[in-house]
């Protein structure tokens, strides 16, 4: 499906008027801010090697994980390209060359998970599995995968949809191929971007495209998925847990669903979405209240038009000191909370 002429022109007014009111000043530098480099270690961790799951931040919505010899990623965004480009219709395409220096050793990757389908999301997905990834298979939306099909063999796409957990409703696990991995989609949302606006394109598509979108309009955001995440112990019991969230989200929309006694386990490492959390009511309250983590992780904090050689500085518009706040009043008494700079790795102890 192409993009309509009204559709563009409607979509480049509204985004450059409203770029142009929320993007305008210069982005914050990180200044007093708590971010996570690190170093040194701030929660106990056993000798490298033993039950741990490890994390790396890759900018935005993308994260790695692993736990011993299983891996997973959600949808990295390493290319950033510049506000300009995306206000003048510039062609978007990946950078190659930075994520070939960038991303981290995923040859072993089973797994990619896509909450939408904006290109601040999915924009570099397609070549991380053509050259970095190849034996993964992607998860997501009906969009994500007309989308990505126009660049990845269907075989190595699946759709998420029917699965999916709606609000209490369980939905249904899917597993790596040797079940050390499950995870199940539930039906979220995406916040607006500024004043009650959307900047980026809310729709879908129904058949797969022949080219992948060529400019910011075309990555459509398709249906926003929350992932609850499982990692297995041998014997096949919830090792560890991660909520994962990619935009932020009004209550209860991404609230873990009902679940069985069985498969019941309180989230061991939360994934916030601190971009746009003032333009939805009760976030990150609703969801940390719900879920009660042990850990959480800040992430989609930092500014994202900035070439990735320049020093990392705030989201315009963004008040991470207010989320800090926010967070910190609805925090468990046991719990962490980290901001990790990008590319930053850190380790979590599995209980035992």
């Amino acid at each position: 499906m192409k993009e309509s002429r009204f559709t563009i022109v409607y979509s480049v007014c509204a985004t450059l008027t409203c770029l142009n009111l929320a993007f305008s000043g210069c982005s914050v530098s990180m200044g007093q801010l708590p971010v996570y480099t690190g170093e040194p270690a701030k929660f106990p961790l056993k000798e490298d090697g033993e039950n741990l799951v490890h994390v790396q931040y890759l900018g935005v919505g993308g994260y790695l994980f692993r736990y011993g010899k299983s891996a997973l990623m959600t949808a990295p965004s390493i290319t950033n390209p510049g506000l300009l480009k995306i206000a003048t219709l510039t062609r978007l395409k990946t950078d190659e060359e930075l994520v070939d220096r960038l991303l981290p050793f995923v040859e072993d990757l089973e797994m990619i998970l896509v909450g939408h389908s904006h290109y601040d999301h999915l924009l570099d997905v397609p070549y991380v599995m053509q050259r970095h990834a190849k034996k993964a298979v992607v998860y997501g939306s009906k969009t994500m995968g007309h989308i990505v099909a126009a660049a990845v063999d269907r075989s190595r796409i699946v759709t998420v949809d029917r699965y999916a957990a709606k609000g209490r409703i369980a939905g249904q696990w899917l597993y790596n191929r040797n079940r050390t991995i499950r995870f199940m989609a539930i039906e979220s949302m995406h916040a607006p971007h500024f004043a009650g606006i959307k900047l980026l394109p809310e729709g879908t598509y129904r058949k797969d495209l022949k080219h992948l979108p060529r400019t910011v309009f075309g990555w459509m955001e398709g249906q926003t998925y929350a992932y609850l995440i499982d990692f297995l112990t041998e014997q096949g019991g919830i090792a560890f847990r991660i909520h994962y969230q990619d935009a932020a989200s009004a209550p209860p929309f991404g609230f873990v669903p009902e679940l069985p006694a069985n498969d019941r386990k309180r989230v061991d490492l939360a994934i916030l979405c601190v971009a746009s959390f003032t333009q939805v009511k009760e976030y990150p309250e609703g969801i940390v209240k719900e879920i009660q983590p042990k850990n959480i992780i800040l992430g989609h904090w930092e500014d994202f038009f900035r070439n990735q050689k320049r020093p990392v500085k705030v989201l315009r518009t963004t008040n991470v000191r207010c989320f800090v706040k926010r967070l910190e009043s609805v925090i468990p008494g046991d719990s962490r909370w980290f901001m990790p700079e990008p590319f930053t790795q850190m380790r979590f102890p599995v209980d035992e």
